[in-house]
């Protein structure tokens, strides 16, 4: 707790005038000319300074950001097991540099980790099959840091094509969404977060990817991600970096941006496959995994808008066969508070008709992020979840969680 205090006091310091930090990797890469601007958040003073830096290495810009959360959910009994009720506390920090060493060129460097009883989680406990709390990676009862991604893009033909190659997970240029896709200020739940099935499978290891949109209303994205064998059995595993052409992950999405007047849209398909054998659930022969999913936001009024994902794996290998999850995002509910945020949105995850869990696990949630300034947000939130762990005769579930999200830049050129 002393930690999480300092390393929020600082952060404060930092954030003393307007900030700006986003949180997905994939919004900080530049695909096809879409990054945001930053704010700086520093003194005149400073901002002269890091000018006389940037003029010495070439753009170079330093951001992260520090969440903050509380915890906790009822007594439940599942699968027969009761599960007393638990509240804890957690934080996790990152930082990004972002450096263009030469023109259309990005290198991007992140370290994040934070504190947390990771183990006291739902997830963590077998209490559910999809995840409640997305923010619960990347922590750990130490404290301890690492390197979280490593990433080179270089932009062609005035940023309609790109390539990327490095460390990062396959998230990063896949699945994202405007309205559900930020755990830290958005939806906690994994299951709006991203697609389920895919997120299982999500890791960061090396990783290329490439893209490119021909017109600004269609966008194409192929990767090839190296694989450790994970779903094979822990003796039959590989290292991160041991035979990283050896059957990788292959993944695709193509992205449908229309424009109606002001009111924007994005509808994408895509698929994967791990295109290595693993045991499947039925005992029978191994097979591959893969999946496929469709997923769209798309603004209603200026202020209002709906998502939606459905996705689909293979079952012979997934507890989950298939997703569906929907919801909306408003901003500005309530009159004054233009820039607070209200989500609700509800979810289910059919379990394996191969296990005793084989029902259709429903998740509902709602959020309210309250926009105390530009770079301090505080975000209630609520979690019910029925047919825990995918199965009738579990009791449901309510998980509650206060979120406190800090944000830092310095200036960029």
């Amino acid at each position: 707790m002393k930690k999480m205090l300092t390393l929020i006091f600082l952060v404060v310091l930092c954030c003393a005038t307007d900030g700006f930090c986003r949180d997905s990797l994939r919004s900080t890469l530049n695909l096809h000319g879409q990054e945001g601007n930053r704010k700086s958040v520093l003194l005149q003073e400073f901002r002269e300074s890091w000018a006389e830096v940037q003029n010495a290495t070439g753009p170079l810009t330093i951001e992260g950001d520090v969440l903050g959360y509380l915890q906790a959910y009822g007594s439940s009994r599942i699968g027969g097991q009761n599960f007393d009720e638990n509240e804890y506390g957690a934080f996790k920090a990152r930082v990004r540099l972002h450096w263009e060493p030469i023109e259309d060129g990005k290198f991007l460097f992140q370290v994040q980790g934070g504190v947390s009883d990771k183990h006291s989680n739902p997830s963590s406990r077998g209490m559910v099959i999809s995840p409640l709390n997305s923010q619960a990676s990347r922590t750990s009862p130490g404290g301890e840091a690492s390197i979280s991604d490593v990433l080179y893009t270089q932009h062609f033909a005035d940023k309609r094509m790109f390539i990327s190659i490095g460390w990062t997970d396959p998230e990063s240029f896949m699945d994202e969404n405007r309205f559900a896709g930020n755990g830290r200020i958005q939806f906690v739940n994994s299951m709006f977060n991203n697609e389920p099935i895919f997120d299982s499978i999500d890791t960061n290891l090396p990783i290329i990817a490439s893209g490119i949109s021909p017109v600004d209303e269609f966008k194409f994205t192929v990767l090839a991600q190296a694989t450790t064998y994970a779903g094979r059995p822990e003796n039959e595993r590989k290292g991160d970096f041991e035979a990283i052409a050896d059957s990788p992950l292959i993944g695709g999405q193509l992205t449908y941006s229309p424009s109606f007047g002001n009111l924007k849209g994005n509808y994408r398909i895509f698929g994967w496959t791990n295109s290595y054998d693993q045991p499947r659930i039925d005992n029978s022969e191994d097979s591959i995994n893969w999946g496929v999913a469709f997923n769209m936001d798309q603004d209603i009024t200026e202020n209002f808008g709906i998502f939606a994902r459905l996705g689909k794996g293979n079952s012979a290998v997934n507890n989950i066969s298939w997703t569906w999850s929907a919801g909306t995002h408003w901003q500005g509910p309530i009159p004054g508070r233009d820039k607070d945020v209200w989500g609700v949105a509800a979810g289910g995850a059919q379990g394996n008709k191969h296990s005793d869990n084989s029902d259709m696990e429903y998740h509902y949630e709602t959020y309210y992020q309250v926009k105390i300034a530009e770079n301090f947000s505080i975000v209630p939130d609520l979690t019910y979840v029925t047919n825990s762990n995918a199965n009738s005769n579990n009791d449901d579930i309510v998980f509650g969680m206060l979120k406190f999200f800090f944000t830092f830049s310095t200036p960029s050129s």
